[in-house]
């Protein structure tokens, strides 16, 4: 009888022993930074319920930020983890400088896995004759409410002995809110604010649950609003919906943009307005971006909705075929280029352009200014001639002092010859001439100038563009320069033999028919010259900005009703020698 009992009991230790061993177990490989790379963190972001639709951007962190960091650390080699603990400290800082809390202390007791940033409204009042003030919401998880009260309450002591308080309670909630002894002026011209010191800070705590941070008290009463009124919210919109569930759970952040919306945040006033169903032109109205975490960068797998906020659109006759390479006319492109788009019938993809984004105001400079660049106007292009750009092509901007465009199309689809009478019909003078015995025709101006007033009269000659064929390839560039970098690069390898893009094409699940291949790196200079608000938000972003690097966007084929793409993200992971 002794000896039974006394083999239960090992028995019955054994298998408590057995069971704190698996719960062990479970919990350090649950808590491991590596399994953001195969799982992801939270499946979706829960603060989308305090989001109303018509708001800018969401943006959802879906892990603590202190276990990416710790991934990071892993992922980077030993010595250089020096700068990575000098960043984290460094954003540490910042969010001391912003809120006046230090994370280990103040916030990571109690933060859960989620942390979601929101831009709730372009201009707050939307009144833009007194500048734009956008409405910023931070919602943050909780795992310890006790402890997030604590912290709360300490931060508003800090706060209190240099501020005005003001509080509030809204629908059985309580909101704390201040200002400034000292309010920060506001640009009359942009929403987006180079210094973003708040003037205003406002905090709740909904439940045992979230924690809401917003630079605005009207912020906090509207993500209450509609918290009671999810019908209102994102988490009801049915391509929210469409989206989380199609796009790959396995993610460890979570975007949404209302186009329209975001691009009155970036200062574009004209689209403060509301603008009307279904408008012409700017049928990409919503864009979803789920992103996977990698070992050398980031995958952001992207659903676009193309209809009203309210309903999904209707499924595409048929989903686009998956390539198997990358569209041969990248063979020419120097591997140099800053930018590049490739793909397959080049006239569909304009028409593409044009439904979707055509009507937007940002789009139709760009198209102005790439139109521009050869002497045309988007009004003197005539709709017959882009349909003679068909088959395999490839539109590159390549560098220089003064930065060259290069059209790349399959010569047995392309009428050059329809593209030189339209020349001519612009004034432009076509010559045939060669350049080591390679064929060039050219674009030239003819003007009439003088070095002074009483000087005589001097004939001068502006090259517009030229073009060759080359490889049954017709390269038309922005000037002789492009046409002499694509000759050049024939025998001397091309962007599609670049070990960069082949790295980021391999973490592509299925490379699809069109591409964008993007320099950041040594593009973005040039970008911030032409778009100022880029300034901004790479000084907001900071220390993450620093680390983009090379980008490439594929479609994707889909059958569902949003149409499918992918992003990938090379990170650079010393930027200590780099300019």
């Amino acid at each position: 009888m002794k000896s039974r009992t006394f083999y239960s009991a090992i028995a019955a230790l054994a298998g408590i022993l057995l069971l704190v061993g698996i719960a062990g177990f479970w919990g350090l490989t649950s808590q491991n930074p590596r399994v953001l790379l195969t799982q992801g963190g939270q499946t979706q972001p829960q603060a989308a319920q305090f989001v109303p639709r018509q708001s800018p951007l969401m943006v959802s962190l879906l892990a603590r930020p202190d276990r990416l960091w710790q991934l990071r650390q892993l992922l980077t080699p030993a010595n250089q983890r020096f700068q990575v603990r000098q960043e984290w400290q460094s954003l540490q800082q910042s969010l001391e400088n912003l809120v006046g809390w230090d994370y280990d202390t103040d916030v990571r007791p109690w933060l859960d896995e989620e942390a979601t940033l929101a831009i709730t409204a372009a201009d707050l009042d939307y009144d833009a004759s007194n500048g734009l003030q956008p409405g910023y919401l931070v919602v943050l998880s909780c795992r310890d409410a006790d402890a997030a009260r604590e912290s709360l309450h300490r931060l508003w002591q800090q706060r209190a002995a240099q501020r005005n308080l003001r509080f509030e309670t809204v629908s059985s909630i309580s909101l704390i809110s201040d200002q400034t002894l000292t309010p920060i002026g506001r640009s009359p011209t942009s929403g987006f604010a180079t210094d973003l010191a708040l003037e205003t800070l406002a905090t709740t705590m909904v439940g045992d649950r979230y924690v809401l941070l917003a630079n605005d008290a009207r912020v906090l009463r509207q993500a209450i609003a509609t918290y009671q009124a999810p019908d209102v919210s994102w988490v009801k919109a049915a391509p929210y919906h469409a989206a989380i569930t199609t796009l790959p759970a396995n993610r460890v952040g979570w975007l949404v943009a209302n186009i329209p919306q975001l691009l009155a945040w970036f200062g574009d006033a004209e689209t403060l307005t509301t603008p009307p169903i279904n408008p012409v032109g700017q049928q990409a109205n919503l864009a979803f971006i789920s992103f996977q975490a990698l070992a050398d960068g980031l995958l952001g797998n992207v659903a676009i909705a193309t209809t009203p906020l309210s309903s999904t659109p209707s499924a595409s006759a048929s989903a686009s075929a998956t390539a198997t390479h990358p569209p041969e006319a990248l063979s020419l492109v120097p591997d140099n280029a800053l930018f590049v788009t490739a793909g397959n019938q080049l006239s569909q993809q304009l028409q593409s352009l044009s439904s979707n984004i055509g009507g937007y105001l940002i789009a139709q400079r760009a198209i102005a200014a790439l139109l521009s660049s050869w002497s045309f106007t988007p009004e003197a292009v005539p709709q017959e001639l882009s349909a003679t750009l068909a088959g395999n092509y490839a539109l590159a901007l390549l560098p220089g002092d003064h930065p060259n465009w290069a059209l790349i199309t399959e010569a047995s689809t392309s009428d050059f010859a329809a593209i030189d009478d339209f020349a001519t019909a612009q004034g432009l003078t076509v010559n045939q001439l060669a350049y080591n015995d390679q064929p060039l025709t050219t674009w030239t101006r003819l003007t009439l100038n003088r070095s002074s007033q009483n000087a005589p009269l001097q004939l001068a000659t502006q090259v517009i563009a030229a073009h060759t064929t080359v490889n049954n390839y017709e390269v038309l560039s922005t000037s002789l320069a492009g046409v002499q970098q694509v000759l050049r690069q024939v025998n001397q390898g091309a962007l599609a033999d670049q070990t960069t893009l082949m790295d980021l094409i391999e973490q592509v699940p299925a490379l699809g028919p069109e591409l964008v291949y993007v320099d950041w790196p040594t593009l973005l200079p040039s970008l911030q010259q032409q778009f100022p608000w880029l300034l901004a938000i790479e000084a907001a972003t900071q220390p993450f900005s620093q680390h983009l690097g090379p980008i490439l966007i594929s479609s994707q084929p889909s059958a569902s009703a949003l149409q499918m793409g992918t992003v990938a993200i090379q990170l650079r992971k010393n930027t200590a020698n780099m300019s």
